[in-house]
């Protein structure tokens, strides 16, 4: 535990400033992997003298009451950035990597999280009342596909004859309801022999800026409508899981590779598993 807050603090020093938060009485920061964002909140309330002027956080001189909102937004902004650095350490890359795991290993990681965070994080500012500011901070999870040291080959997807009639797909469906599969970054789809038929060593990564090489949601209706599907997705079963990811059917597996154009969907990362809420 106290190598996970040393890395943190390593990152958030490099751009921020100490600051103590007030009790929350705004929503929870949250991991959303299916709406592909980490969110953040930062609440501050600017000291007021008993004469009920704002008064200077250093020196306890009088100031503006423009001024004091000013430094209380600073102090809002800094604990939502603060939240989003803290968030990224517990979420999972792949099977076998957790971010904190990048962070303990490598400084250039460290780098690229520090420059995408003050690169990428998207502010707002809120008043909470008369003398508080709020501030919400949201990184897209996809983003975070900047700082992972890894390479995307974009190998050939494996291809299947032995289906008698090819049909063509627009994206792949997994339900993978029941078999607690942990969203993750970079997951991959295995067969039931164990092989990889889906992963990042095979897709396009430029695609999953946006939405990650996967679209989690939590409905059938969910999955129609993701913006991947497109109007005629192929909705597979997950017989099990490994490595935390679903395995699908040798079944699936022929019909979804038995046709060229449907390899190129995948390839453009046009997956989305159906998880049970239970797995934020």
């Amino acid at each position: 535990m106290f190598r996970r807050l040393s890395i943190v603090t390593i990152i958030i020093s490099c751009f921020l400033s100490d600051s103590a938060a007030l009790n929350r009485s705004y929503p929870e920061d949250r991991v959303s992997w299916t709406k592909g964002i980490i969110v953040s909140y930062g609440m501050e309330r600017f000291p007021v003298k008993e004469t009920g002027l704002p008064e200077d956080s250093i020196d306890g001189s009088v100031t503006s009451l423009n001024r004091g909102r000013i430094e209380a937004y600073r102090r809002a902004r800094e604990q939502a950035i603060s939240g989003i650095a803290r968030m990224l350490g517990g979420i999972r890359i792949d099977p076998d990597t957790l971010f904190d795991d990048l962070l303990e290993r490598s400084d250039a990681v460290q780098s690229r999280i520090v420059n995408l965070i003050a690169r990428r994080v998207k502010l707002s500012e809120f008043p909470v009342d008369f003398y508080t500011s709020g501030c919400r901070a949201e990184l897209k999870i996809g983003d975070l596909l900047q700082a992972v040291p890894y390479k995307y080959p974009a190998k050939s997807f494996p291809t299947r004859i032995d289906n008698p009639i090819p049909t063509e797909y627009t994206s792949l469906i997994i339900d993978t309801r029941g078999l607690g599969i942990e969203p993750m970054i970079l997951p991959s789809v295995f067969d039931e022999d164990g092989l990889e038929v889906y992963g990042r060593y095979y897709v396009d990564i430029r695609h999953a800026m946006r939405y990650g090489i996967v679209c989690y949601v939590y409905t059938d209706d969910d999955a129609v409508k993701s913006p991947v599907a497109g109007d005629r997705p192929y909705y597979a079963v997950a017989v099990s899981r490994l490595k935390g990811c679903p395995v699908i059917s040798d079944r699936d597996v022929r019909k979804i590779f038995s046709s060229s154009r449907t390899i190129a969907q995948l390839k453009k990362t046009r997956v989305v598993f159906i998880i049970d809420k239970a797995a934020k």
